[in-house]
């Protein structure tokens, strides 16, 4: 068991590691890769639990949070990119100036933690699930 929590561990490590060093690199210039780059600290928190989350043997709940980590930022940094890009579509000259502000904002960040928190969720149950029928 312990065998199989390192590889776990590795494979998440790498994955991780890979978007890390696109957000420094390649995929700076993208918003929500901008954030994450600029505020690493943050990312290394969310690095941290999913390794916690292995050390409390939860692997699926681990791989599952993971998994929500790199989905939602690609989701997260484009389709806040879409939804910015139609709400600024909707400003107009005489518009309140905080109402201009709201219209230019980006939610990539709100749709990354929304499909972390989605996929840690769903890993609960898969574990939960799992653990059931191991039992049984």
């Amino acid at each position: 068991m312990k065998q199989k929590r390192s590889v776990y561990a590795i494979i998440e490590i790498i994955i991780l590691a890979v978007i890390a060093l696109l957000a420094f690199t390649v995929l700076n210039t993208e918003n929500l890769f901008g954030w994450v780059a600029h505020n690493w600290e943050f990312y290394f928190i969310l690095v941290g639990i999913v390794l916690f989350l292995l050390f409390l043997n939860k692997q699926l709940v681990s791989a599952f949070m993971t998994t929500g980590i790199v989905v939602g930022v690609f989701i997260g940094n484009y389709l806040g990119k879409i939804i910015k890009g139609i709400n600024e579509a909707k400003i107009i000259e005489g518009m309140k100036a905080e109402e201009v502000y709201r219209l230019h904002h980006n939610p990539g960040f709100e749709i990354w933690i929304s499909i972390i928190f989605l996929f840690i969720i769903i890993g609960i149950i898969v574990q939960i699930t799992y653990n059931r029928r191991t039992v049984k």
